[in-house]
């Protein structure tokens, strides 16, 4: 029996997968699919990327990976995990003959199985590949948690921010990290140390407390951490506990460090505060 997505209404296809190969293949009218998108990358490109959407089908031909061992396909397959919507489907092409164990279809349902995505189709589409499915379980996790966080609030690159705090009403940076991170990495000039576990409480004034660089709800803040993910959840926390006017870094400090930004060595603790 022919597996078929509950609505086919948008489909990311990475490496050589076409609209035809799909139809052809899997018997999936591509019509349906209002809204498409492809991917010409690298594998580690789109291990780190945030590409501010989620997909009902992600379909990749594996071969695109090259010779990559279990450790980086485990990373490409959380990152597709974290790209679908719940239910969503995984659609991979893998080659039929290898002499590297790590493609095969054994190992491949494991890797897939760390990463809450559940083999659901195994099928033979030709004499060169199998057509493996997978589909993201329909639990709350975690990437959902972070969906969620940022339809709450805005999100900026770190050329914007770079630009936004050379201007003359500049936000206020707020950088969640641990002291060993922004001792190791350094920090954003201008910016201000309330590490994660305490931000609500010192951002707050209800608490009997508010960091002395904000001092309204109306303020510009951007929150900051490492690559761009708890910061999002943070920052939606400030938006649930009445600021206004919140963002996060796109890919945190790691993306600032990328593109050649400067970086200062720490010159406070929360502490200070």
């Amino acid at each position: 029996m022919m597996l078929t997505p509950r609505s086919l209404t948008s489909v990311l296809r990475i490496g050589s997968v076409t609209d035809s190969s799909l139809t052809d293949l899997l018997g999936w009218p591509m019509h349906m699919a209002d809204t498409q998108g492809s991917i010409e990358t690298t594998h580690d490109d789109f291990v780190g990327a945030q590409l501010g959407r989620r997909f009902d089908v992600i379909a990749v031909d594996v071969v695109w990976l090259g010779v990559a061992g279990p450790a980086r396909r485990r990373a490409f397959l959380h990152a597709c995990a974290q790209h679908l919507l719940p239910g969503g489907l995984l659609v991979s092409y893998i080659p039929a003959t290898t002499s590297d164990r790590s493609w095969s279809v054994d190992d491949h349902h494991a890797l897939c199985g760390e990463c809450d995505l559940v083999g659901v189709d195994t099928r033979v589409a030709g004499p060169s590949s199998s057509v493996v499915i997978h589909r993201r379980s329909a639990r709350f996790n975690v990437h959902d948690l972070v969906d969620e966080a940022r339809s709450l609030i805005s999100r900026v690159s770190a050329a914007d921010l770079a630009e936004r705090l050379a201007s003359s009403t500049p936000p206020v940076v707020v950088d969640t990290r641990t002291d060993t991170d922004r001792s190791r990495f350094g920090t954003i000039e201008q910016s201000v140390h309330v590490p994660r576990t305490v931000l609500e409480w010192h951002l707050d004034p209800a608490n009997g407390y508010c960091h002395p660089a904000v001092r309204s709800f109306d303020q510009a803040i951007v929150v900051v951490c490492n690559g761009g993910y708890s910061s999002s959840v943070a920052a939606a926390n400030l938006i649930r506990i009445g600021f206004t006017d919140v963002a996060d870094l796109v890919g945190g400090l790691a993306a600032w460090r990328a593109a050649g930004l400067a970086l200062v060595p720490p010159t406070h603790s929360h502490l200070d505060c």
